[in-house]
């Protein structure tokens, strides 16, 4: 680089014309440089307050504002990166809608979540009431008696020719249900009725056929109980005593299953009782015998 400074001449009309002024030199950049830049360079300054130092200084003082000063320069950090003063309004901006959108849920939103919550707790508590309450009124189930129209037993052999005793039994039981609810019916379900005798022997099946009970209400089955062809073997004898002594021993035995639905099919109540009565049949007696209340147990 080269310094080219000023010639006689050109000082003396300066000097004439004005006050006398500092002496500048240019440096020129060289021509195998990339960069471009140019530098002024100053021998002297009269003041300071001529300096471009305190002019620069001066001007962040004013600009600065308050009783401080504020450097354009300086950087702020965000996210990870430090950013430039001149985008930190817009990074604060940015961040400030992130925080806007992640901030959670709405106060409208959990004003409808709670309300929600509230219905669905008091659509339970109610359904546990009325659960409760429908366990209060289980159906009453009563049997009434029975009445035999056909008993008999034969000599007689089964299928491979064993001579045995052959029993055929028929009669009819009558079974009362009460539903005492004053708000559902019941839905009785099918179950099946066994006679047996001397808990080896079952003499005749019946089937309950299923119905539907309204509340408040009583209804009466009544069932035919059948057992034909039965083979007693070894048991033959002791029946055929019986039944010349005052009567045979034999249980009858089945199950009452029902249900009740109290909110549609959400809420459902079911009850099982099992029945069994105990008495006496003979092929003296074929008119109705009744029931008392020791007859059965429930």
């Amino acid at each position: 680089m080269k310094m080219y400074p000023k010639s006689d001449s050109d000082m003396t009309s300066l000097d004439l014309s004005s006050p006398k002024r500092p002496t500048y030199y240019v440096q020129s950049p060289s021509r195998d440089s990339d960069k471009s830049s140019s530098v002024a360079l100053t021998t002297h300054q009269t003041t300071p307050t001529e300096s471009p130092s305190y002019q620069s200084f001066a001007s962040r003082v004013s600009n600065g504002g308050g009783g401080g000063f504020r450097w354009k320069g300086r950087k702020k950090y965000h996210g990870g990166r430090w950013w430039p003063a001149d985008k930190e309004e817009g990074v604060d901006e940015r961040y400030e809608d992130l925080y806007e959108d992640n901030r959670g849920i709405s106060i409208v939103t959990c004003r409808l979540i709670l309300g929600v919550v509230a219905i669905f707790s008091i659509f339970f508590l109610l359904c546990s009431v009325l659960f409760g309450a429908s366990q209060s009124f289980p159906p009453i189930v009563h049997v009434k008696g029975v009445k035999v129209h056909n008993f008999y037993y034969y000599e007689g052999s089964d299928n491979t020719g064993v001579p045995t005793k052959i029993f055929n039994f028929n009669s009819s039981v009558e079974i009362t249900t009460h539903n005492p609810s004053t708000f559902f019916g019941i839905h009785v379900s099918p179950s099946t009725l066994n006679l047996i005798y001397s808990r080896q022997f079952t003499l005749a099946i019946a089937q309950l056929k299923s119905y539907y009970q309204p509340k408040q209400s009583n209804h009466t089955s009544r069932i035919i109980l059948v057992g034909s062809k039965v083979q007693l073997y070894g048991a033959g004898a002791d029946l055929v005593a019986s039944d010349h002594n005052g009567g045979v021993p034999v249980k009858l035995e089945f199950e009452i299953r029902t249900r009740a639905y109290i909110v549609g099919s959400l809420v459902k109540s079911r009850y099982r009782r099992y029945i069994s009565c105990f008495f006496f049949i003979s092929s003296y007696n074929t008119t109705f015998v009744k029931f008392t209340k020791k007859t059965c147990t429930y």
